[in-house]
């Protein structure tokens, strides 16, 4: 076994592994090689993206599975791909024509078109470098994206189907409309802000006598497109009201008033406005009561004719100010005020979306989603963490129809035609004369929720759809649990008669340190590319891994730092065990000495426990676990026991390599460079299972190290405490010595006595007994009395902190007065100094009973 050479430079050796890696074919998946399959759909990023924290962290997990599974032997296909990104992508070419002082509509849709596609070719690869220099092996020969030929083939093969089946319709309904981008966009592409807007009491005349029913409002220019008021059944102000007609203020316009569960009594007047056209909980009203509906606002995101001449061609914001004027004329207001409330809109365009109603195409749901919800029921399809498939399953279960279409130029064109009032839907045009096709695209989300089988193969029956369909994994963000996971698992029991995958991961979201979102407009975005260039991908990795232990983590350089500490420690350890002659041997040496034994016993209970958290996706605590077994465990005790005589270098070097094939599957580069110093090595990632235990576990040489990293421990901070240097000779007596092992002695320095005196000086208390300590050379009546006087001070020190932290919490002001932290901080500190109290008289009669 060669050392590696110099010091290990990521920036050097990590792209120099990735080339080796891409060109070995390693990568490549092969479905005929009777292996047991594991496969992993990487959830596709944009084409127009570039890599985020959030990327990193989640191909960071699945590299790490795919790594883990390829060790252990099995076929592993990590499927790759981008997505054609409808909005985001054309938005981003819209940009480009921009600046160049003209828009898609003087280039004219084909050549538009056309010109995604270059930018495509030219720009839309970025990402996948990215993914390769963060040492991602997904299998690139396989490489996929949503609008190639075979995949756009089966896209429109599954929309026609679904129409043929009757769960694609055309209706009017209601959606969010981005006035900017004149499309409809999907839940996603809304964003909440709190906007502050004036809540408007208005008088609807009662039409059959006196007397008026007040209506409060924020969006007072949507009355004119009103076509009835509600209240609460429960609201006894009302109760008399109900089944009476009102007058429409400004339009004159008879509204009848019902009773609905919906309305809140507690806001506003208690009284509510219908606005079937542009409000979604009005349109749901409306469908309970039967009411027509009146557009006022257009997809041009103005004011309609239906609103009136005085009206129409105003903005919202123009026709409010004008609707509240007309009305204040009119006698008709009865209250303004401020009224601070959550508002969508378009993340895209940065318009306020427009609820509104409008003719789509909509996919039914409620047959696809119901084998859907059963798969999570029964387990079939199983959430880490669990509560994310409670979420998945409120959802599901009030799953409404899916608006499909967008009024965009890039994405899967609808295979629709349309010849006056005949409708056709097919594979191909239909023939005659007449027909033009439907302008609009379809939802991205439509054709992602193919991604698991399309990239496959499907509709033929491909041998890697036969081998890797189902998937084993799904990793993703709780954001896209609805838009994304749902429909897949929908459409994998739909085309391929069972969900797409059993597992399904929900990584952490990772926060800027600050706790806000990670975002460059608020400036609180953390390049990863930056850290690699800074610490290596090894060391980002496991900082990744390290810190996301919860649902929402706030990014921790420490933890990368740690990663790159890690990298450094693991990579000195392989250059002193090699240089010390240790070398790979056909089967593995029998451990007999105690440390060899110990070590041994280390590796092999962590690897019980690391296949349990990989298993259940526990990254961060099997990160924290690698970091301990490398760092405190082998390199801090064992491998000064191994400086000491005190343990073998071949079982150094067999654990070394067990160590380097448990980190491998989060630091790749790193390991794959020491392990490349081992002659006629084929590779890290293909020769070693990744939890392949070492050894027996022995639990008498694990209790014997306990004891003696308990007691070399207490000498250290024997010094620490006299503060003495760190190797300051000792000598140690007392009954604990007999338990202490004897290997102790090569990693600190001591001279044990096992006289009957048992060295005199300073008690130290153990769990297994005491040990009486001095420093070499010094008298042991002398050293028994300077402790007795360190100790004399110690307790004097507590005891008057002590008096101090109870006479605060004695005066009954202080108590009342102070806040809360700060008097239980008082607390705390009579809680912490009683205990130290106590263990310091404890010492000193423990020393009384040594003399």
């Amino acid at each position: 076994m060669t050392p590696p050479a110099g010091r290990y430079d990521p920036q050097e050796a990590e792209p120099r592994w990735m080339a080796r890696w891409l060109d070995s074919g390693v990568l490549t998946a092969d479905p005929a090689s009777g292996k047991p399959p594991y496969a992993i759909a990487i959830p596709p990023p944009n084409v127009t993206g570039v890599l985020h924290m959030g990327h990193a962290l989640n191909n960071t997990i699945q590299d790490a599975l795919i790594r883990w599974r390829r060790m252990a032997g099995d076929e592993t296909l990590w499927i790759c791909g981008t997505d054609h990104a409808g909005i985001a992508t054309q938005v981003m070419v819209e940009k480009q024509l921009a600046s160049e002082g003209t828009d898609r509509h003087a280039l004219g849709r084909e050549a538009f078109v056309e010109r995604v596609w270059e930018w495509r070719e030219n720009y839309g690869g970025q990402i996948i470098g990215q993914l390769q220099r963060l040492g991602c092996t997904l299998d690139y020969s396989r490489e996929r994206f949503t609008m190639d030929e075979r995949y756009a083939a089966a896209v429109q093969r599954v929309f026609v189907d679904l129409h043929d089946k009757g769960h694609i319709y055309r209706d009017r309904y209601m959606v969010n409309w981005d006035p900017g981008l004149r499309s409809a966009i999907s839940d996603l592409e809304v964003e909440d802000r709190e906007v502050t807007d004036e809540l408007v009491s208005i008088a609807y005349p009662l039409i059959d006598g006196d007397g008026e029913l007040v209506v409060s409002t924020v969006r007072p220019e949507t009355m004119l497109g009103d076509t009835a008021a509600a209240v609460s059944p429960k609201d006894e102000r009302y109760a008399d009201l109900v089944g009476r007609r009102c007058r429409l203020p400004l339009v004159g316009r008879e509204l009848p008033i019902v009773a609905d569960d919906y309305v809140d009594p507690e806001f506003g007047t208690g009284a509510l406005k219908v606005t079937p056209s542009h409000d979604p909980n009005d349109f749901e009203i409306a469908r309970r009561h039967d009411l027509p509906a009146v557009d006022v606002i257009g997809e041009d995101g103005r004011m309609t004719a239906d609103a009136g001449e005085r009206y129409a061609g105003l903005t919202p914001a123009e026709a409010s100010a004008r609707v509240v004027a007309d009305l204040d004329e009119q006698g008709l207001l009865r209250g303004r005020e401020p009224y601070t409330h959550s508002v969508p809109f378009s993340h895209r365009s940065g318009a306020r979306v427009e609820p509104l109603r409008s003719l789509q195409w909509f996919c039914d749901m409620d047959a696809l989603a119901a084998p859907a919800i059963t798969a999570v029921e029964d387990g079939s399809v199983r959430f880490v963490p669990a509560n994310w498939g409670n979420v998945y399953l409120r959802w599901m279960n009030e799953i409404r129809p899916w608006c499909v279409s967008r009024q965009l130029w890039w994405g899967h064109r609808l295979p629709v035609w349309y010849r006056g009032d005949e409708i056709h839907v097919g594979l191909e045009a239909p023939e005659g004369e007449g027909w033009e096709q439907d302008p609009d695209v379809l939802d991205t989300w439509f054709s992602s929720a193919l991604w698991p089988f399309a990239t496959l193969g499907w509709p033929q029956e491909t041998p890697e759809l036969a081998t890797f369909y189902p998937t084993n994994v799904l990793s993703t963000a709780r954001d896209i649990i609805f838009l994304w996971v749902a429909r897949m698992v929908m459409m994998g029991i739909e085309y391929m008669g069972e969900p797409p995958f059993s597992e399904v991961n929900i990584h952490s979201v990772v926060q800027a340190p600050d706790g806000r979102r990670m975002s460059k407009s608020l400036g609180t975005g953390i390049d990863p590319l930056e850290l690699i260039e800074e610490h290596g991908a090894d060391a980002l990795r496991f900082g990744l891994l390290h810190m996301s232990s919860t649902q929402d983590v706030r990014f921790n350089a420490g933890s990368v730092q740690q990663g790159r500490a890690l990298v450094t420690k693991l990579w000195n350890a392989s250059r002193l065990v090699t240089e010390r002659g240790g070398r790979v041997q056909a089967q593995a040496p029998t451990p007999e000495l105690l440390a060899d034994r110990w070590i041994v016993s280390r590796v092999a209970s962590f690897v019980e426990e690391a296949n349990a958290l990989v298993a259940d996706f526990k990254l961060s605590a099997f990160a924290d676990g690698l970091y301990h077994l490398v760092f405190d465990d082998y390199c801090d005790w064992y491998l000064e026991l191994l400086k000491g005589g005190q343990a073998s270098v071949d079982v150094a070097a067999y654990v070394l390599e067990q160590l380097l094939a448990l980190v491998h599957p989060v630091m790749p580069f790193m390991t794959e460079e020491v392990w490349a110093a081992i002659p006629g090595s084929a590779g890290m990632m293909l020769t070693h299972p990744p939890a392949r235990a070492p050894g027996p576990r022995d639990q008498h040489a694990e209790l014997a190290v306990a004891r003696l990293q308990e007691g070399v421990r207490a000498l250290r901070g024997f010094r620490t405490d006299r503060q003495l240097p760190p190797r300051t000779p000792l000598v140690v007596g007392g009954p604990g010595l007999a338990e202490l092992p004897d290997e102790a002695t090569a990693v600190d320095a001591f001279t044990p006595d096992g006289s009957t005196d048992g060295a005199g000086g300073a008690v130290v208390g153990l769990s297994y007994g005491q040990l009486h300590v001095r420093v070499e050379g010094a008298d042991p009546g002398e050293d028994r009395a300077a402790e007795r006087s360190r100790i004399g001070s110690e307790v004097e020190r507590a005891r008057a902190e002590l008096a101090r932290a109870e006479g605060k919490l004695a005066n009954e002001k202080f108590v009342d007065r102070a806040p809360a932290d700060v008097v239980e901080s008082e607390r705390e500190k009579v809680r912490r100094y009683t205990e130290e109290l106590s263990a310091l008289e404890q010492e000193l009669s423990d020393m009384d009973g040594a003399s």
